[in-house]
């Protein structure tokens, strides 16, 4: 098995956690709309991408391109952001230990994927030093 699918397999465990173990729209209305911002995200991701070259793979695609547009004009990584949204406001609003076992492992997670997707992404594209110059990983002006 590799890095690769060893992290997405990691990255939908604890996806599917979520419906397993209780609801999957939050009851607290922040939370819920946290919930909906972060689908809504994923959703413009794949729409600025397009969906025919979206994966769920950190490996870049052989015919990967940069995308600035979009939400990635700002973050580099819009649909991991997307996911920790989710799984933040899902989280929160249930208060539980395994709620906030699974937000810790996916969180690592997410964080392990991003550095190894733009390990690789640095290799790829000559532009993505200054493109991670210009934007943030995972929050618009923080980090």
């Amino acid at each position: 098995m590799s890095k690769s699918q060893l992290l997405v397999i990691i990255q939908f465990t604890c996806l599917l956690g979520y419906p397993f173990t209780g609801r999957i729209f939050a009851d607290n209305k922040i939370f819920f709309l946290i919930e909906i911002l972060g689908v809504a995200l994923a959703l413009w991701a794949i729409y600025t991408m397009r969906p025919i070259r979206v994966s769920i793979f950190p490996v870049p695609r052989s015919d990967n391109e940069m995308v600035e547009t979009g939400p990635y004009a700002v973050i580099r990584h819009p649909m991991y952001t997307a996911i920790l949204m989710v799984a933040f406001a899902l989280s929160f609003d249930r208060m539980d230990a395994f709620s906030g076992v699974l937000l810790l492992v996916l969180t690592v997670n997410q964080v392990i994927k991003l550095r190894y997707e733009e390990e690789l992404l640095l290799a790829k594209h000559e532009g993505y030093v200054a493109y991670m110059k210009r934007t943030k990983a995972l929050i618009p002006f923080v980090w």
